[in-house]
């Protein structure tokens, strides 16, 4: 995966937020997520044009912060072109925009051509070539953000009648929109995954069988929760590996994806669902169980620059597959491929076993010739990994290989799921103040419980003196596994160290924080004014003095004139 250009970054670190914001808001909010007031789908204005499932999730979740009245949006050369402009002091939202004007070779990489190109090219030449994505960062504003509400009031309540809230446009009676509901499942049913009534009063979606198993509405507190628990176990189903095979979707039987993967394909499922409840103007709830995941879903945004790019992406297939099938396409079920358990020979790689700062096991594989990477292996894996070392150590290596298979093609299909355990998760630490760091290890004394110690030692700007703490074996063997060490023990003494760099950073933050407050004084119109007061009282004291020491000369000149002439008289 190639690394984003600033733009995209920026856009990346707001939809995060945004994202983040939504799910701790929905948790405490009494389990809203998205469009709680009923608004429709978000569309660009003034065209009326639908949006990819991702972009959709982040312009409602951008609506929904600032409380506006429809999800309709504009770019800024559109509302200028319409005569308007963005009102002062607003902030845009990041679109994703994806253009497709060049095309590679499939034989020859190397090569590539334009769209009018490939256009002229014969049915056989086309299947020698695939497209390439080129993907670019607008920035969108909301309607209400504009000079519209202002400068057209009558459009700007025309557009809130026809896609506002519920209330805005007059939904009382909801019996259109059961029927509706009605004959999309009945189409999903018919095309993608077979529904059932269910009598239990709880939900579930069969793998084994592929089958999802719905309970009457009257299970239900109301009616938008039975439609999205009805999406939940669709968008589940989309992710059986017959389908867009997501590695945290659990098959009876045959696959029990790791705790992180299972935690991951929840928020796609509760996220992917969210945006066809919006298509419904309904509101999206978080389930009560989904609730207790938000702190893990809030850190893997956080600490994984990759986590978003992949759920953007099952986000938008699994709402396209179901799209698909609502239109009466089929959705075929593929066979489950079942894994060969001969050793194979494709990728020759080291397979090491390490535990992150949190005790968790992580699989660490280093293919010939390529960068080494990390992922949460699953249970069932970790255990068959453990259970080959007790019992003789996997001497001929198949346990091995046959890991290092499975987990090379999944990081290759999910470059998400890698997992980071070389950089530090501080992210309010300075590592620019680290000058130096260094790694001993000390052997223990001979005859004495006193056990051999690996310890880290700290000379960084700011702090006196080196400082050292002691590492866990863990962190030290995942320094020999790093493909740059330096770059590793300055991030694990960020780890370690966190205190006493924040310490630092924090003085000196109240340093320029006192100059900055010193400079605002010295420039704030009061401190002005007070000066020009003081250089006027400055002025007339100077004048005041300037004038006593003239009437003083003065006098002084008149008594000598005074003297002068009684001398001569007295001469006379």
């Amino acid at each position: 995966m190639a690394d984003k250009n600033q733009s995209e970054q920026h856009a990346a670190q707001r939809q995060k937020e945004l994202l983040a914001e939504a799910l701790g808001r929905a948790r405490e909010e009494g389990g809203f997520l998205l469009n709680q007031a009923g608004k429709t789908a978000p569309r660009l204005y003034p065209r009326d044009t639908g949006v990819s499932a991702f972009n959709a999730l982040i312009l409602a979740l951008h609506s929904d912060r600032g409380r506006y009245r429809t999800n309709l949006y504009t770019p800024y050369p559109k509302a200028k072109q319409n005569g308007d402009s963005v009102q002062t002091g607003e902030k845009g939202v990041p679109f994703i925009w994806y253009r497709w004007n060049e095309y590679r070779s499939k034989s020859d990489e190397s090569r590539t051509i334009t769209k009018k190109e490939y256009d002229a090219l014969s049915p056989e030449q086309k299947a020698d070539y695939s497209p390439v994505r080129d993907r670019q960062i607008r920035t969108l504003f909301n309607i209400e953000q504009t000079t519209l509400p202002l400068s057209d009031r009558e459009a700007f309540e025309k557009a809130v009648q026809e896609h506002g809230t519920a209330q805005d446009r007059g939904v009382k009676d909801d019996k259109r929109m059961r029927i509706d509901v009605n004959l999309l499942l009945d189409k999903l049913s018919e095309n993608l995954v077979p529904i059932r009534k269910d009598g239990t009063g709880m939900a579930h979606y069969d793998s084994g069988k592929d089958i999802i198993h719905l309970p009457a509405q009257k299970h239900y507190p109301d009616y938008a929760s039975y439609v999205q628990d009805a999406f939940r176990q669709v968008v589940t189903a989309t992710g059986h590996p017959g389908r867009m095979d997501r590695p945290g979707t659990a098959v009876d039987g045959l696959r029990n994806p790791a705790e992180v993967h299972r935690d991951r394909e929840r928020l796609v499922v509760e996220l992917a669902s969210a945006v066809k409840m919006n298509q419904l103007g309904l509101p999206a709830r978080l389930s009560p169980e989904s609730a207790k995941l938000v702190d893990g879903w809030k850190k893997s945004l956080e600490e994984n620059p990759r986590f978003m790019d992949g759920i953007e992406a099952d986000v938008n297939r699994a709402v396209s597959m179901i799209y698909k099938a609502e239109r009466g396409e089929k959705v075929e079920l593929r066979p489950i491929e079942v894994r060969d358990e001969k050793p194979s020979e494709t990728v020759s790689a080291k397979l090491s076993m390490v535990q992150d700062d949190e005790g968790k096991w992580a699989m660490f594989i280093r293919p010939e010739g390529e960068k080494g990477f990390a992922m949460y292996p699953d249970k069932a894996d970790l255990g068959r990994f453990f259970n080959a070392m007790r019992n003789g150590g996997d001497k001929d290596g198949k346990v091995r290989q046959e890991l290092v298979q499975k987990y090379y093609a999944l990081a290759a299909a999910h470059p998400e799921m890698k997992a980071d355990l070389f950089t530090t998760r501080e992210k309010d630490v300075d590592l620019s103040a680290i000058k130096r760091v260094s790694i001993i290890q000390s052997k223990g004394e001979p005859g004495t419980d006193d056990k051999r110690k690996i310890k880290i030692f700290l000379e960084a700007d700011g702090i006196e003196k080196p400082q050292s703490r002691e590492i866990t074996p863990s962190q030290y063997q995942r320094l020999w596994l790093a493909e740059d060490k330096e770059a590793y023990k300055r991030n694990l003494a960020a780890t370690l160290f966190a205190d006493l760099l924040r310490q630092k950073k924090e003085t000196e933050e109240k340093q320029e924080q006192k100059e900055l407050e010193e400079e605002k004084r010295r420039n704030s119109p009061e401190q002005k004014a007070k000066e020009e007061r003081e250089e006027k009282a400055k002025e007339a004291l100077t004048r005041a003095e300037t004038g006593v020491v003239a009437a003083v000369i003065a006098g002084g000149i008149a008594q000598d004139q005074q003297e002068e002439e009684r001398s001569r008289g007295f001469h006379r």
